[in-house]
């Protein structure tokens, strides 16, 4: 999938992009990445019938030492950490770039990338179980799911950082 904003010739993109830049493109693309992979889940509950997961909550909840105690409280939790996880895997991803790992083998490396963010806070947490005790069909599901993040930000980092 090569064209503008993909390639995956070695090598800085800039030398005078400031870091800063580098920061808010993957900060942008993470919440991007994000917004597409929410669009997925969506998609796929419809189909599924499988419910919302509030592990990211249950996680932040753990982090901040926090407890909700609402609906619109756990919901809240969930959406800032499953937005603010996006975007900060979205800095990893655009500093990726800047340094010449783009394209779809970049792709390929951010989807562990993004697994290994979850998987690390989730279980440090204890909110989390490992992904090879989970049932076969929500150990691909969650790949899937994961893969639209990493290939929609990989896509808008590489695009917005390439010139």
């Amino acid at each position: 999938m090569s064209g503008p904003g993909r390639s995956t010739t070695p090598g800085r993109v800039t030398s005078s992009l400031p870091i800063s830049s580098v920061i808010f493109y993957g900060l942008g693309a993470g919440l991007v990445g994000v917004t597409m992979m929410t669009l997925a889940e969506k998609s796929e509950q419809l189909l599924t019938s499988r419910p919302n997961s509030y592990v990211p909550a249950r996680t932040l909840e753990r982090l901040i030492s926090v407890r909700a105690s609402t609906d619109t409280q756990l919901w809240g939790l969930n959406m800032a950490m499953h937005y603010g996880q996006g975007a900060a895997a979205g800095v990893i991803r655009a500093l990726m770039s800047w340094n010449g790992i783009r394209g779809p083998f970049a792709d390929l490396i951010f989807v562990g990338v993004r697994l290994l963010i979850d998987q690390t806070l989730e279980n440090w947490t204890g909110v989390g179980a490992p992904p090879w005790t989970w049932p076969v069909d929500e150990q691909i599901l969650d790949i899937l799911h994961k893969t639209v993040f990493a290939v929609t930000t990989g896509w808008a980092v590489d695009r917005w950082l390439v010139t």
